[in-house]
């Protein structure tokens, strides 16, 4: 943490959160290297001065030098579960800027304490394993964070804060009951941000289940099911029914129900009229797919094939007129070209940035996201 005056700013980061913390937040905080140490329980945080202190003097534990996260997070989730209540939001904020020990570790205690706690992950610099904090985030719907210049950490923290304040539902889960025949291929998290939610086992019921955990008050969340549907006559055709389950902080649990039909035609022309909400949404799924697969091929050596596919996601990103997903892409293309490899830390910075800008959905039809909200 002491490179690029990494510390510095984590520092500034914590002060901020000290500064704005209310008498119904409690917070921990815990350093972690080759050991953990929590540095200030939530009884200790009402005394926002001995919060100052303590991260004052944090360069000077002996906690080792090497990483081992998965003992960071063991020490925050015994903290938070002393404190759990259905009032309030649960959530370890994580941040690393180097490969941790014992990544398996890590994956289980999410997958443990997932229906209580939710977990952000925030990797500094390039030393870190993107995929693992990206898989611990999503899996307990929390948020993924890069930080390619260490002072936009005290804005994260604000911007964590914020959504924790601000959430308006909690532990959404969307189920979702398929007429016979209909198949699903893909699923996604399509907003705020981009990642796969993997295709579910369906049962004879055809049910199947997507969480999508806490939703903010105005920030639309959505979930974008790519379907195969059969052969049918034309007419309209019921395709599923759905049922979407929420809780307000502190109250039941509610559902709202509804179905989903299609009309079968023969008339071309119809397939003109196109929800421009759904539309967007999927072309920046396909966007970050494109971006995704550039990333496997140019791993496996494919360079031209890479190049390919970021040009046709940068075509994408240009005609939806998404710009800074535009220049994240051609900074990539551009240091792909010069180095032909990820392996440079200047490739290893543009492709995590290029990552973080295009799972962020960055656009929405503007008069389609109009009558979303109207009618919400």
């Amino acid at each position: 943490m002491y490179d690029e005056r990494r510390l510095e700013f984590v520092t500034e980061a914590v002060k901020f959160l000290a500064d704005n913390l209310t008498d119904q937040d409690k917070v921990t905080i815990v350093a972690f290297a080759d050991k953990a140490k929590v540095l200030i329980t939530p009884e200790a945080a009402r005394d926002k001065s001995a919060i100052k202190r303590a991260i004052d003097d944090i360069d000077l534990l002996e906690i080792g030098g090497g990483t081992q996260m998965a003992l960071g997070m063991r020490a925050a989730i015994d903290e938070v579960k002393k404190n759990l209540s259905s009032d309030r939001l649960n959530r370890v904020l994580v941040l690393t800027d180097g490969q941790t020990y014992e990544e398996t570790a890590c994956l289980e205690l999410v997958e443990k304490n997932r229906d209580q706690i939710s977990f952000s992950t925030m990797g500094v610099g390039v030393e870190f394993n993107e995929k693992l904090l990206q898989r611990i985030a999503q899996d307990s719907n929390g948020k993924y964070h890069f930080i390619g210049d260490p002072a936009e950490i005290p804005g994260i923290f604000e911007d964590e804060l914020e959504g924790l304040r601000s959430v308006s539902l909690r532990n959404g889960r969307i189920e979702v009951t398929l007429s016979q025949g209909v198949q699903v291929r893909e699923a996604f998290r399509a907003s705020p941000e981009i990642y796969v939610l993997g295709t579910p086992l369906v049962g004879e019921d055809r049910k199947i289940g997507y969480e999508i955990g806490d939703l903010q008050a105005g920030v639309p969340g959505s979930v974008l099911l790519t379907l195969v549907l059969p052969p049918r006559k034309p007419g309209q055709v019921r395709i599923l029914q759905s049922n979407f389950h929420y809780e307000v902080p502190g109250g039941a649990e509610s559902t709202v129900a509804c179905d989903l039909t299609v009309d079968y035609t023969l008339d071309r022309t119809l397939t003109s009229k196109r929800n421009g909400r759904v539309m967007n949404l999927v072309d920046q799924v396909s966007i970050a797919k494109l971006q995704s697969k550039a990333e496997e091929e140019l791993k496996a050596g494919n360079v031209d094939r890479a190049t390919r596919l970021l040009g046709n996601a940068l075509q994408g990103t240009q005609r939806m007129g998404n710009v800074k997903a535009t220049q994240a892409l051609a900074g990539l293309m551009d240091q792909i070209k010069k180095t032909q490899t990820l392996q440079t830390k200047a490739a290893k910075t543009t492709l995590l940035q290029a990552q973080a800008v295009v799972r962020k959905t960055q656009m929405l039809d503007p008069e389609a996201l109009k009558d979303f909200q109207k009618n919400d």
